[in-house]
Protein backbone atom coordinates (compact mmCIF):
# COMPACT_ATOMS: atom_id res chain seq x y z
CA UNK A 1 0.00 0.00 0.00
CA UNK A 2 0.85 3.62 -1.04
CA UNK A 3 0.21 6.65 1.27
CA UNK A 4 -0.50 9.60 -0.37
CA UNK A 5 -0.76 12.27 2.87
CA UNK A 6 -3.99 10.61 5.06
CA UNK A 7 -5.01 8.44 2.15
CA UNK A 8 -3.88 4.32 1.53
CA UNK A 9 -3.92 3.20 -2.00
CA UNK A 10 -2.72 -0.43 -3.38
CA UNK A 11 0.98 0.76 -4.83
CA UNK A 12 -0.68 0.87 -8.37
CA UNK A 13 -3.55 2.79 -8.17
CA UNK A 14 -4.00 5.86 -10.15
CA UNK A 15 -6.06 8.90 -9.66
CA UNK A 16 -6.54 9.24 -13.62
CA UNK A 17 -10.13 8.48 -14.30
CA UNK A 18 -13.74 8.58 -13.30
CA UNK A 19 -14.63 7.09 -9.71
CA UNK A 20 -18.09 7.77 -7.72
CA UNK A 21 -17.89 8.73 -4.21
CA UNK A 22 -20.64 7.37 -1.81
CA UNK A 23 -21.33 11.05 -0.05
CA UNK A 24 -24.06 11.45 2.89
CA UNK A 25 -22.83 15.03 3.31
CA UNK A 26 -21.56 14.44 7.48
CA UNK A 27 -18.45 14.90 8.64
CA UNK A 28 -16.46 11.71 7.40
CA UNK A 29 -17.57 11.69 3.36
CA UNK A 30 -17.13 15.17 3.35
CA UNK A 31 -14.15 15.19 4.45
CA UNK A 32 -12.97 12.42 1.97
CA UNK A 33 -14.20 14.82 -0.76
CA UNK A 34 -11.56 17.43 0.24
CA UNK A 35 -8.93 14.70 0.49
CA UNK A 36 -9.14 13.03 -2.46
CA UNK A 37 -9.55 16.04 -4.66
CA UNK A 38 -6.30 17.16 -2.78
CA UNK A 39 -4.45 13.99 -3.68
CA UNK A 40 -5.19 14.62 -7.53
CA UNK A 41 -8.39 12.87 -7.95
CA UNK A 42 -10.11 15.39 -10.06
CA UNK A 43 -13.15 13.27 -11.80
CA UNK A 44 -15.43 12.67 -8.94
CA UNK A 45 -19.03 12.36 -8.78
CA UNK A 46 -21.09 12.78 -5.89
CA UNK A 47 -23.44 9.85 -4.76
CA UNK A 48 -26.32 10.93 -2.53
CA UNK A 49 -29.15 8.12 -1.23
CA UNK A 50 -31.84 10.00 0.71
CA UNK A 51 -32.54 7.32 2.60
CA UNK A 52 -36.06 9.39 3.69
CA UNK A 53 -35.29 8.03 7.54
CA UNK A 54 -34.84 11.68 8.69
CA UNK A 55 -37.88 13.64 7.22
CA UNK A 56 -37.15 17.09 6.48
CA UNK A 57 -33.29 16.65 7.21
CA UNK A 58 -32.85 13.71 5.09
CA UNK A 59 -34.08 16.11 2.18
CA UNK A 60 -32.01 18.75 3.15
CA UNK A 61 -28.73 16.54 3.64
CA UNK A 62 -29.63 15.50 -0.46
CA UNK A 63 -29.79 19.59 -1.37
CA UNK A 64 -26.76 20.31 0.66
CA UNK A 65 -24.84 17.66 -1.16
CA UNK A 66 -26.62 18.41 -4.95
CA UNK A 67 -25.22 22.15 -3.98
CA UNK A 68 -21.83 21.34 -3.16
CA UNK A 69 -21.22 19.26 -6.48
CA UNK A 70 -22.34 22.57 -8.38
CA UNK A 71 -20.16 24.63 -6.53
CA UNK A 72 -17.19 22.65 -7.08
CA UNK A 73 -18.44 21.73 -10.83
CA UNK A 74 -19.09 17.90 -10.22
CA UNK A 75 -21.46 15.51 -11.65
CA UNK A 76 -23.66 14.16 -9.12
CA UNK A 77 -26.07 11.74 -8.14
CA UNK A 78 -28.91 12.08 -5.76
CA UNK A 79 -32.14 9.41 -5.40
CA UNK A 80 -34.52 8.65 -2.97
CA UNK A 81 -35.32 4.93 -1.62
CA UNK A 82 -37.77 4.33 1.29
CA UNK A 83 -35.56 1.87 3.40
CA UNK A 84 -37.85 1.81 6.44
CA UNK A 85 -40.37 0.57 4.05
CA UNK A 86 -37.51 -2.28 2.12
CA UNK A 87 -36.64 -2.97 5.93
CA UNK A 88 -40.54 -4.13 6.24
CA UNK A 89 -40.99 -5.46 2.95
CA UNK A 90 -37.41 -7.52 2.92
CA UNK A 91 -37.38 -8.68 6.49
CA UNK A 92 -34.49 -6.67 7.32
CA UNK A 93 -33.13 -4.49 9.92
CA UNK A 94 -33.01 -1.04 9.31
CA UNK A 95 -29.14 -1.21 9.15
CA UNK A 96 -29.06 -4.30 6.39
CA UNK A 97 -32.21 -2.51 4.51
CA UNK A 98 -30.47 0.77 4.15
CA UNK A 99 -26.62 -1.14 3.34
CA UNK A 100 -28.85 -2.74 0.34
CA UNK A 101 -30.06 0.06 -0.61
CA UNK A 102 -26.49 2.10 -1.10
CA UNK A 103 -25.08 -0.67 -3.06
CA UNK A 104 -28.28 -1.17 -5.52
CA UNK A 105 -28.11 2.39 -5.89
CA UNK A 106 -24.09 2.28 -6.46
CA UNK A 107 -24.83 -0.05 -9.08
CA UNK A 108 -27.34 2.14 -10.57
CA UNK A 109 -24.89 5.21 -10.82
CA UNK A 110 -22.01 2.60 -11.81
CA UNK A 111 -24.11 2.17 -15.18
CA UNK A 112 -25.10 5.55 -15.07
CA UNK A 113 -21.35 6.88 -15.18
CA UNK A 114 -20.06 4.28 -16.81
CA UNK A 115 -17.34 3.75 -13.26
CA UNK A 116 -17.41 0.72 -10.91
CA UNK A 117 -14.97 2.11 -8.93
CA UNK A 118 -16.52 3.60 -5.65
CA UNK A 119 -14.98 5.62 -3.10
CA UNK A 120 -16.14 5.48 0.68
CA UNK A 121 -15.12 7.27 3.62
CA UNK A 122 -15.06 4.17 6.47
CA UNK A 123 -12.27 4.74 9.10
CA UNK A 124 -10.40 3.04 11.88
CA UNK A 125 -13.26 3.66 14.05
CA UNK A 126 -15.41 2.25 11.96
CA UNK A 127 -13.55 -1.02 11.55
CA UNK A 128 -13.21 -1.46 14.97
CA UNK A 129 -17.06 -1.20 15.55
CA UNK A 130 -17.50 -3.62 12.77
CA UNK A 131 -15.20 -6.62 14.20
CA UNK A 132 -17.51 -6.32 17.36
CA UNK A 133 -20.70 -6.63 15.18
CA UNK A 134 -19.63 -9.41 13.90
CA UNK A 135 -18.04 -10.52 17.37
CA UNK A 136 -21.41 -10.12 18.09
CA UNK A 137 -22.32 -11.93 15.42
CA UNK A 138 -20.55 -15.22 16.13
CA UNK A 139 -18.68 -14.49 13.02
CA UNK A 140 -15.65 -16.54 11.91
CA UNK A 141 -12.05 -14.98 10.51
CA UNK A 142 -13.72 -13.59 7.93
CA UNK A 143 -16.49 -11.30 9.60
CA UNK A 144 -13.71 -10.75 12.32
CA UNK A 145 -11.09 -9.61 9.75
CA UNK A 146 -13.55 -6.69 8.89
CA UNK A 147 -13.71 -4.54 5.95
CA UNK A 148 -10.81 -4.43 3.69
CA UNK A 149 -9.57 -1.27 1.94
CA UNK A 150 -10.70 -2.55 -1.47
CA UNK A 151 -13.10 -4.90 -1.99
CA UNK A 152 -15.25 -6.38 -4.74
CA UNK A 153 -18.80 -6.94 -4.15
CA UNK A 154 -21.44 -7.65 -6.83
CA UNK A 155 -24.29 -6.27 -6.69
CA UNK A 156 -27.17 -7.76 -9.70
CA UNK A 157 -25.14 -7.80 -13.24
CA UNK A 158 -22.75 -5.15 -11.95
CA UNK A 159 -19.66 -5.66 -9.98
CA UNK A 160 -18.44 -2.81 -8.15
CA UNK A 161 -14.92 -1.85 -6.56
CA UNK A 162 -15.45 -0.57 -3.09
CA UNK A 163 -12.20 1.51 -2.12
CA UNK A 164 -11.71 2.63 1.77
CA UNK A 165 -8.25 4.75 1.88
CA UNK A 166 -9.14 5.80 5.35
CA UNK A 167 -9.88 2.48 7.33
CA UNK A 168 -6.22 3.18 8.63
CA UNK A 169 -7.47 6.41 10.38
CA UNK A 170 -8.80 7.20 13.47
CA UNK A 171 -11.56 9.55 13.11
CA UNK A 172 -10.53 12.07 15.30
CA UNK A 173 -7.10 12.20 13.17
CA UNK A 174 -9.36 13.19 10.07
CA UNK A 175 -9.24 17.10 9.17
CA UNK A 176 -12.44 18.75 10.30
CA UNK A 177 -13.85 20.03 7.05
CA UNK A 178 -15.04 23.85 7.27
CA UNK A 179 -18.62 23.20 6.56
CA UNK A 180 -20.96 19.83 6.67
CA UNK A 181 -24.28 18.32 7.12
CA UNK A 182 -24.62 16.88 11.09
CA UNK A 183 -26.81 13.94 11.26
CA UNK A 184 -28.51 13.82 14.32
CA UNK A 185 -29.65 10.15 14.45
CA UNK A 186 -25.66 9.16 15.04
CA UNK A 187 -25.83 9.98 18.66
CA UNK A 188 -28.95 7.71 18.87
CA UNK A 189 -29.01 4.46 20.44
CA UNK A 190 -31.82 2.94 18.47
CA UNK A 191 -29.05 1.06 16.18
CA UNK A 192 -26.39 -1.53 17.45
CA UNK A 193 -23.33 0.36 15.51
CA UNK A 194 -24.15 3.63 17.74
CA UNK A 195 -24.92 1.98 20.94
CA UNK A 196 -21.44 -0.04 20.18
CA UNK A 197 -19.68 3.31 19.33
CA UNK A 198 -21.66 5.50 22.17
CA UNK A 199 -21.76 2.98 24.97
CA UNK A 200 -19.81 0.23 24.60
CA UNK A 201 -16.31 0.50 23.30
CA UNK A 202 -16.68 3.54 25.84
CA UNK A 203 -16.95 1.00 28.63
CA UNK A 204 -14.68 -1.59 27.68
CA UNK A 205 -11.46 1.46 27.41
CA UNK A 206 -12.64 2.04 30.92
CA UNK A 207 -12.48 -1.41 32.03
CA UNK A 208 -9.37 -2.34 30.10
CA UNK A 209 -7.92 1.02 30.77
CA UNK A 210 -6.21 1.03 27.43
CA UNK A 211 -7.36 1.90 23.88
CA UNK A 212 -9.82 -0.46 22.24
CA UNK A 213 -9.73 0.91 18.59
CA UNK A 214 -5.66 0.02 18.20
CA UNK A 215 -5.81 -3.71 19.64
CA UNK A 216 -9.16 -4.40 17.47
CA UNK A 217 -7.32 -2.82 14.24
CA UNK A 218 -4.95 -5.02 15.25
CA UNK A 219 -6.77 -8.11 15.51
CA UNK A 220 -8.66 -7.30 12.04
CA UNK A 221 -5.54 -6.88 10.09
CA UNK A 222 -4.38 -10.56 11.83
CA UNK A 223 -7.17 -12.40 10.65
CA UNK A 224 -7.82 -10.43 7.68
CA UNK A 225 -4.37 -11.78 6.32
CA UNK A 226 -5.26 -15.47 7.35
CA UNK A 227 -8.66 -15.05 6.21
CA UNK A 228 -6.65 -14.04 2.45
CA UNK A 229 -4.42 -17.02 3.06
CA UNK A 230 -7.22 -19.51 3.60
CA UNK A 231 -8.99 -18.26 1.18
CA UNK A 232 -6.07 -18.30 -1.59
CA UNK A 233 -6.55 -22.27 -0.30
CA UNK A 234 -10.22 -22.24 -1.80
CA UNK A 235 -9.42 -20.22 -4.87
CA UNK A 236 -7.11 -23.12 -5.81
CA UNK A 237 -9.75 -25.57 -5.97
CA UNK A 238 -12.69 -23.37 -6.68
CA UNK A 239 -13.92 -20.29 -8.59
CA UNK A 240 -16.58 -18.89 -6.04
CA UNK A 241 -17.16 -15.50 -8.40
CA UNK A 242 -19.69 -16.94 -10.61
CA UNK A 243 -23.29 -17.16 -10.22
CA UNK A 244 -23.38 -20.78 -10.18
CA UNK A 245 -21.11 -23.60 -7.79
CA UNK A 246 -20.92 -27.26 -8.83
CA UNK A 247 -21.86 -29.56 -6.18
CA UNK A 248 -19.12 -32.06 -6.98
CA UNK A 249 -16.32 -28.92 -6.00
CA UNK A 250 -17.47 -27.74 -2.81
CA UNK A 251 -18.42 -31.43 -1.54
CA UNK A 252 -14.39 -32.05 -2.89
CA UNK A 253 -13.47 -29.52 0.32
CA UNK A 254 -12.91 -29.88 3.50
CA UNK A 255 -15.64 -28.84 5.82
CA UNK A 256 -13.62 -25.41 6.64
CA UNK A 257 -13.32 -24.19 3.20
CA UNK A 258 -16.53 -25.71 1.86
CA UNK A 259 -18.17 -23.13 4.39
CA UNK A 260 -15.06 -20.08 3.61
CA UNK A 261 -16.34 -20.87 -0.45
CA UNK A 262 -20.13 -20.68 0.51
CA UNK A 263 -19.56 -17.27 2.51
CA UNK A 264 -17.69 -15.89 -0.04
CA UNK A 265 -19.66 -16.77 -3.10
CA UNK A 266 -22.70 -15.12 -1.31
CA UNK A 267 -20.84 -11.96 -0.44
CA UNK A 268 -19.63 -12.35 -3.78
CA UNK A 269 -23.45 -12.37 -5.06
CA UNK A 270 -24.26 -9.50 -2.72
CA UNK A 271 -26.95 -11.33 -0.33
CA UNK A 272 -26.76 -9.34 3.16
CA UNK A 273 -27.12 -9.90 6.77
CA UNK A 274 -26.17 -13.83 6.46
CA UNK A 275 -24.46 -15.81 8.87
CA UNK A 276 -23.61 -19.32 10.47
CA UNK A 277 -26.74 -20.85 10.05
CA UNK A 278 -27.19 -19.68 6.80
CA UNK A 279 -23.63 -21.01 5.27
CA UNK A 280 -24.70 -24.47 6.93
CA UNK A 281 -28.30 -24.43 4.95
CA UNK A 282 -26.24 -24.20 1.81
CA UNK A 283 -23.59 -26.34 2.61
CA UNK A 284 -26.60 -28.81 3.30
CA UNK A 285 -27.89 -28.74 0.25
CA UNK A 286 -24.36 -30.50 -1.08
CA UNK A 287 -24.90 -33.40 1.43
CA UNK A 288 -25.48 -36.79 -0.88
CA UNK A 289 -28.44 -37.84 1.45
CA UNK A 290 -30.13 -33.90 1.19
CA UNK A 291 -33.66 -34.47 0.52
CA UNK A 292 -34.23 -30.67 0.63
CA UNK A 293 -32.93 -28.70 -3.00
CA UNK A 294 -33.95 -24.99 -2.24
CA UNK A 295 -33.12 -22.89 1.24
CA UNK A 296 -33.73 -19.44 2.16
CA UNK A 297 -31.62 -16.42 2.64
CA UNK A 298 -32.07 -13.12 3.96
CA UNK A 299 -34.16 -10.37 1.49
CA UNK A 300 -36.30 -13.10 0.62
CA UNK A 301 -33.36 -14.86 -1.47
CA UNK A 302 -32.84 -18.33 -2.22
CA UNK A 303 -30.29 -21.12 -2.63
CA UNK A 304 -31.67 -23.74 -5.27
CA UNK A 305 -29.44 -27.08 -6.21
CA UNK A 306 -30.52 -28.05 -9.54
CA UNK A 307 -28.68 -30.32 -11.66
CA UNK A 308 -25.54 -30.45 -9.43
CA UNK A 309 -25.32 -26.95 -9.01
CA UNK A 310 -26.17 -24.34 -7.09
CA UNK A 311 -27.29 -20.93 -7.78
CA UNK A 312 -29.18 -18.01 -6.22
CA UNK A 313 -32.83 -16.66 -7.28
Amino acid sequence: MVTTGMLSFPDSFSPEGRFLLGISGGRDSVALLGLLRGAGFGDLVLCHLNHELRGADSDADAAWVRDVAEKLGLPSKVANRAVSELAREAELSVEAAARRARLEFFADCAREFGTNRVFLAHHANDQAETVLINLIRGSGSKGLGAMEPISTLKVGDTELELIRPLLHVERDQIPEPPEFREDASNASDAFLRNRIRNRLIPEMEKQSRRPLVPALLRSAEILGEEDRFLEELVAERIDVHQDELLVADLRALPIALQRRAIQHWLRFLGIPNFGFEEIERVRSLIEPEAKVAKINLPADRHVRRREKRLFVE
